[in-house]
């Protein structure tokens, strides 16, 4: 079958192959370039209907406010000025600073119950749920402050050695 084939009609039939291939290649990647070489312009079809393409005017010119302009320096009038409670050394809340306020609210829930052991339990599963912040919670430093805060809101007193020291 080979033996049929000439090789100007292999040739030809490569070259007319190659040909078809590059002209793809061509007309596919480089289509802006070629049109822009033979100057051929490129139809652009708007994205936007034919309705919202004519010019209406919706606003009207910006202007400036009557109130707004340039005032001198001697008639502008600062109020005095307040120091705010944010300084270079305030530290954003975390996960202690939640965990007291969590128990300062359990204090203040049994401010009007008598039941000891009901409250130890469930501040000892308050400090379980931060259990995963153990490394960044000191437990005694939260108790100190906490004893001080229950010390005065709950009807029972509660030894130190009733509050938990470790998770």
């Amino acid at each position: 079958m080979l033996n049929a084939i000439s090789w100007q009609q292999y040739l030809t039939a490569i070259l007319l192959l190659c040909v078809a291939w590059y002209a793809y290649v061509g007309l596919r990647f480089y289509s802006k370039e070629i049109a822009a070489k033979l100057k051929i312009k490129a139809v652009v079809k708007s994205q936007l209907p034919p309705v919202a393409t004519r010019s209406n005017v919706v606003m009207g010119a910006a202007k400036a406010d009557p109130d707004a302009g340039v005032h001198p320096a001697d008639e502008l009038i600062f109020g005095s000025a307040e120091p705010d409670d944010i300084d270079d050394q305030t530290l954003p809340a975390g996960p202690s600073d939640e965990l007291l306020a969590e128990a300062k609210v359990l204090v203040t829930a049994y401010s009007d119950n008598n039941d000891k052991s009901e409250f130890l339990s469930l501040f000892k599963l308050l400090i379980g749920k931060y259990e995963v912040f153990s490394d960044e919670i000191s437990l005694p430093a939260i108790i100190r402050p906490l004893r001080e805060y229950a010390e005065s809101r709950l009807p029972f007193s509660v030894k130190e050695t009733e509050w938990p020291l470790t998770f």
